[in-house]
């Protein structure tokens, strides 16, 4: 995992499971929408897909100004996972650069509850030096990551975790 952005190792939880480790890409926007999926699924998977991407955005700004940016996407212990992960990215002078591709499956969602699965493909994306904009690291394909979302008093889902599974996965058709 030396390759994982350091922004996204410090987004991803671990949990009691041992099959569970951290260090996953943060998900994106990048995928279009599944037909097969609820428009319920739809709400859950569009927030995930919106995580990078409002990291990235939060990155660019003032410290002052990111948890802002993250609140409409992210929430506790993930909310400040972020924080601290886009601080310590910003401390080394790096940035993030591309966009993994989502491919969110396996969608349950019971009462203010939801988790997705994603088979995510990080080789378009990674760290750069922020003043040179050179590519530093770049993820790989066939990351499994398990997202956990909650509904908030406002009706909006967020993620609250994201935790990746040891084992490699292959996207579904």
């Amino acid at each position: 995992m030396a390759a994982a952005v350091v922004l996204a190792v410090s987004a991803c939880q671990a949990g009691d499971d041992p099959r569970l480790t951290r260090g996953a890409e943060m998900p994106t926007a990048t995928q279009a929408q599944d037909p097969a999926h609820t428009p319920a699924e739809e709400a859950v998977v569009a927030v995930y897909r919106n995580l990078y991407p409002a990291g990235q955005r939060a990155e660019k700004t003032q410290p002052e100004e990111r948890k802002a940016i993250l609140e409409d996407v992210a929430t506790q212990p993930l909310l400040n996972r972020m924080l601290r992960g886009i601080a310590a990215l910003r401390t080394t002078g790096r940035v993030t650069w591309g966009s993994p591709v989502v491919h969110a499956s396996d969608i349950k969602i019971k009462g203010d509850r939801a988790t997705l699965h994603d088979c995510q493909d990080g080789s378009h994306s990674g760290q750069a030096d922020d003043k040179t904009g050179k590519r530093l690291t770049h993820g790989k394909t066939g990351t499994h990551l398990v997202a956990t979302l909650r509904k908030g008093d406002d009706g909006a889902w967020r993620v609250s975790k994201v935790e990746q599974v040891e084992e490699p996965c292959s996207p579904t058709p």
